[in-house]
């Protein structure tokens, strides 16, 4: 008899059966695939706009309208449409994704200014289409459109044509309202209050791409420029003020002034979500290289690009890729010597409000609340240590102190868990250009040991240092450097020479292994480190 517990057998399939069902899969599999190639997409381009279930506005993103396979590189621009034919041209030009105007009141800056939003480019005061005429010429197309407003008197009844037309034609394709509301490189101060700007868009226009950006000019030599980190932490105040946390946002960039301002920019958008739109200004002398830097430093859907140049964009689009392979010596060796922020731990009140602003290309510690430890530990020994780099910046214009306002660095860390009370050797460069060597918080039972030195500091209040903790002695190398921003002024493989050198006593020799800890002894500076490394000598 058959034992009850034994399956029973199952009937052999058939091998026609599994050709049949493979080629089914397979004629699924490409019948889809060739959907995708055709309609860009899983959804019809045409049909994204007029879902309901996906509620399309004018604050669509780019990147879901035009199906780009989240390369914002790949979206299209047409600049300065600021005539009837200019406009008629670009929404019949099938290469062309976004449309991009300035808006002016007719006679701007005259005597005989008007209320009427024209649609023209400052020293320019007049157009033959009104903002309102140039709505309605793209209002059946599937362009999406970008406004730059030049005047703070343009903008809320250019915001109340844009609310009112958009309640007559709901626009479901990407609408941008752009204005510099910051004073940037060599740029003049801004025309657009930045207060009355911001409170018009929410009031009026709210669901849109804010695009924001800083004033510029044209130097004789560009590559010596830069959006400075003033700059963007004026940025980053800014939006954070206004909060604008559910809101597409792009700041805005000239190609010819980012040469040394990649980390600046990239920090900026780390620590807002936003994206990164870069313009080329016809005339300025631009390199290949500055365009794959920052291909490579920023994610393909966080980068957009306005080149208005045919040989710049066959470049983009053929190295995009693989940027990195053209990438110049300088953007190679930040590579090495960047923080690098997933080596490194967050301790004490780092929730509290700009305390700490980390990013993938720099930190900035604007608090003694707050501190940074390696998540590695070390031995102490003349084979390993700890070079970086850190600048001072005097937000809240408080005087320094001496040996109190600036970085402290501790080795052998004992006890870390209270930013009050790290147990170790405190090694200090302040801002004055002092350093310092001492004990922290350590038993009474240690003698107490303190060498100091100084340095001239130079204007840029920037420092690069080296420590070499050699078990029964501490060196520390500070250099003051006079270029802090340029993209040449990375890390090269210049000797440091020792300025401080301290005997530690023995009692306090081990051979327990120690994380390495920075930290802002006061509140009168806050410190940006963007180069800072554990080293081993070869």
């Amino acid at each position: 008899m058959r034992n009850s517990r034994e399956p029973f057998p199952m009937p052999a399939v058939p091998r026609s059966f599994k050709k049949y069902i493979l080629f089914q899969i397979v004629g699924i599999s490409l019948i889809i695939y060739i959907w995708y190639i055709i309609n860009g997409g899983f959804i019809p381009k045409f049909l994204v706009p007029r879902l309901p279930f996906l509620d399309v506005g004018p604050d669509v993103g780019c990147l879901v309208f035009f199906n780009k396979d989240g390369d914002a590189s790949k979206v299209r621009w047409a600049r300065e449409v600021n005539s009837r034919e200019a406009v008629k041209a670009a929404m019949k030009d099938d290469k062309v994704d976004m449309i991009a105007a300035d808006v002016i009141l007719r006679g701007h800056g005259t005597t005989s200014q008007t209320l009427v939003p024209v649609m023209a480019r400052p020293p320019k005061t007049n157009s033959d289409i009104t903002l309102s005429d140039w709505l309605q010429e793209i209002k059946f197309g599937s362009k999406g459109i970008k406004l730059h407003f030049h005047s703070i008197e343009s903008v809320e009844i250019s915001l109340q044509i844009l609310k009112d037309f958009n309640e007559l034609n709901p626009m479901k394709y990407p609408v941008w309202i752009h204005a510099d509301v910051l004073q940037g490189p060599h740029g003049g101060p801004t025309v657009i209050d930045l207060q009355r700007f911001v409170k018009t868009q929410k009031r009026l226009f709210p669901r849109c791409t804010l695009s924001l950006g800083w004033t510029t000019a044209t130097q004789t030599d560009m590559r010596q420029s830069a959006y400075t980190w003033e700059m963007v932490w004026d940025m980053l105040d800014m939006v954070q003020e206004w909060d604008f946390e559910n809101q597409l946002l792009v700041f805005q960039a000239r190609l010819s002034l980012t040469h040394n301002s990649v980390p600046q920019l990239k920090w900026l958008a780390d620590n807002t979500g936003a994206s990164l739109m870069v313009w080329n200004a016809d005339g300025d002398a631009v390199i290949n290289e500055d365009i794959m830097h920052l291909a490579y430093r920023f994610s393909l859907e966080k980068i957009y690009f306005d080149l208005g140049h045919p040989e710049l964009q066959l470049h983009l689009d053929r190295h995009r890729y693989y940027s990195r392979t053209k990438l110049d010596h300088f953007a190679l060796k930040r590579d090495e010597v960047m923080f690098k922020h997933d080596m490194w731990l967050k301790m004490g009140f780092h929730r509290q409000k700009n305390s700490i602003l980390a990013s993938t290309e720099a930190i900035i510690l604007a608090s003694p609340l707050v501190y940074i430890i390696t998540k590695s530990k070390y031995l102490p020994t003349s084979e390993i240590y700890i070079q970086g780099r850190i600048r001072f910046f005097n937000r809240n214009n408080r005087e320094a102190e001496d040996y109190r306002t600036g970085l402290d660095i501790y080795l052998r860390a004992t006890k870390y868990d209270s930013f009050e009370e790290i147990v170790g050797i405190r090694c200090f460069i302040g801002v004055g250009g002092e350093v310092e060597v001492t004990g922290s918080n350590l038993p009474e039972k240690i003698e107490k040991f303190r060498n100091t030195a100084r340095v001239t500091p130079t204007s840029s209040n920037c420092y690069r240092f080296k420590i070499v903790d050699e078990k029964y002695r501490v060196t520390i190398a500070v250099q003051p450097l006079h270029d802090c921003t340029t993209l040449e002024s990375v890390e090269e493989e210049v000797e440091m020479v020792p300025l401080v050198k301290v005997e530690i006593p023995s009692r306090l020799t081990s051979n327990e292994q120690r994380p390495f800890i920075l930290k802002m002894d006061d509140v009168k500076r806050q410190g940006l480190i963007d180069e800072i490394s554990v080293k081993h000598k070869l």
